[in-house]
């Protein structure tokens, strides 16, 4: 079986995004579009499970429409539907950039100074480790751990980074107060909410060192200027994520829950960065759409299969996309929610 090369970082080079525009705006348009979208009882992992025969229940992974799949029943419990391949590995290191640019940084909370004295940093859902090899980089003399279902981590890293396959719906492998700061970036959007309510955040908590930070980082679900196509796509992924109780709103829900636990951490007000997709919004417009592109076209077999849909109407569909977010480039909100946990609270 081929390996995925997941070395990548060697360059770790920056888009050059110098030609955007700085303080682009966009007046919204008024859309009156009725999308009916079908209900569907089917299980969105159909198309992968279909394939799957006596012989290749215990591979890895499974090839499905020219693309790798994890092979595990706990990406069930995740709602995580994107493959585990290279060219997956490559987008998300084109995402990582992208949000770096966006975010003038790769972080929000005030953790610079403890960092550049040496730091135990946790990333959860690390991916293939664009964030965690890019902040070894930077800060040599702290630690940097990674995990997540999908093993995508790198071959070969610095010495101060280490990656762990890891459930987090089993719970996180680390004894109470063992890290200065975590971070959790496009988990919500792949977990059942009431799940990552009752059992992510106290474990969040009980990492983090009294005085530490978490950072939560993920998409808001408005969006701004949506055409025709982008209308029924979300459609869709609305009847999905409605299902399969995930919150795409998460942003005021993160705040109230972590409100939840006032006796052991401090809650500070959410940062936003707004995302412009399209050639109208330079470089980092078309880079962002490019990237929000690939990962569509990483879902095709799910798309087709639960609007219905064949692969060439899929690519179509894909291709009058990316001219109608051009001609009016639509827009996506991004937060950052920073929590630090309590001098005087220990443990959960």
């Amino acid at each position: 079986m081929d390996r995925i090369r997941t070395n990548r970082p060697a360059s770790l080079k920056m888009f050059d995004f110098s030609d955007t525009e700085s303080g682009i705006s966009y007046g919204s348009t008024e859309n009156e579009i009725e999308v009916n979208t079908p209900t569907y009882s089917v299980s969105l992992m159909d198309p992968i499970e279909a394939v799957m025969k006596p012989e290749n229940v215990l591979e890895k992974f499974v090839e499905v429409g020219g693309r790798r799949y994890l092979n595990d029943d706990t990406l069930k419990s995740l709602k995580y539907y994107l493959p585990s391949d290279q060219k997956e590995v490559e987008r998300t290191y084109d995402r990582h950039f992208i949000d770096k640019t966006m975010w003038g940084g790769n972080y929000s909370a005030p953790v610079s100074d403890n960092l550049s004295l040496g730091a135990s940093v946790l990333d959860i859902g690390c991916g293939a480790g664009a964030w965690i090899m890019n902040m070894a980089l930077d800060y040599p003399v702290s630690i940097f751990v990674g995990i997540d279902i999908a093993p995508l981590f790198p071959e070969s890293h610095p010495a101060n980074v280490a990656f762990l396959k890891c459930n987090i719906m089993d719970g996180l492998p680390f004894p109470d107060n063992t890290f200065d700061f975590v971070r959790q970036a496009f988990v919500i959007i792949c977990i059942n909410w009431r799940s990552w309510k009752e059992k992510v955040v106290k474990e969040l908590i009980r990492v983090t060192k009294p005085g530490g930070y978490i950072e939560i980082m993920d998409i808001q679900r408005e969006i701004v200027n949506p055409g025709t196509i982008n209308e029924k796509i979300n459609a869709y992924l609305e009847e999905h994520f409605y299902k399969a109780g995930i919150n795409r709103s998460s942003c005021a829900g993160v705040i109230d829950t972590f409100n939840e636990f006032k006796d052991k951490v401090i809650v500070a007000p959410i940062e936003e960065r707004t995302y412009y997709f399209g050639k109208k919004a330079g470089r980092i417009g078309e880079a962002t759409l490019k990237c929000l592109v690939e990962a569509y076209k990483a879902m095709k077999i799910i798309f087709t299969h639960i609007m219905r849909i064949t692969e060439e109407e899929f690519e179509q569909m894909l291709t009058d996309y990316e001219k109608e977010c051009n001609e009016v480039p639509l827009r996506k909100e991004r937060y950052r929610a920073i929590i630090q946990k309590r001098l005087d609270a220990c443990g959960g």
